[in-house]
């Protein structure tokens, strides 16, 4: 489904450039269909006057971004410096080996996913989190799987 046109000119209106409102729209597409569609990447490049490889190479390159449709619940732990010696790989390990999904992966039911994210700007609650893209920390293994099996808080 293409974008809401009235909302992608306002937005594109906004930049000097309209190359410049590329990030904007993609992320105007994931909140509409939960992921970034093949549509959207074809609109997106046509009202952009881009090429559709150029879209999909900015795509390729921030993880903010998803292709497919999420999970119920979305787990993303950041693996940043000051995480890192926190023990967000602790954490990983620990909650593939209790439920089977790791990094990149989606329960086979589709409730919930985990994901490996660079810095969120959290440093001070290290290892830090976003939960359904709510920022959180610190994050420990026990939270984590309480919170994929719906026992925490935040759960939605």
């Amino acid at each position: 489904m293409a974008l809401d046109a009235r909302e992608a000119t306002d937005i594109i209106g906004r930049y000097p450039s309209p190359r410049s409102a590329l990030l904007p729209l993609l992320w105007l597409g994931q909140h509409r269909d939960g992921y970034v569609t093949e549509d959207t990447v074809a609109d997106v490049a046509l009202r952009l006057g881009m090429a559709v490889a150029e879209v999909e190479s900015v795509l390729s390159f921030y993880s903010m971004f998803r292709r497919r449709p999420p999970a119920r619940c979305r787990l993303e732990v950041c693996r940043s410096l000051a995480c890192a010696m926190k023990g967000s790989g602790e954490i990983l390990a620990r909650v593939q080996e209790e439920t089977g999904v790791g990094p990149g992966e989606s329960s086979a039911d589709g409730a919930f996913s985990v994901e490996v994210v660079e810095c969120i700007a959290a440093c001070d609650h290290a290892p830090a989190y976003l939960f359904n893209e709510r920022m959180a920390g610190p994050l420990t293994p026990e939270k984590a799987l309480e919170l994929l099996r719906g026992e925490g808080e935040g759960r939605r």
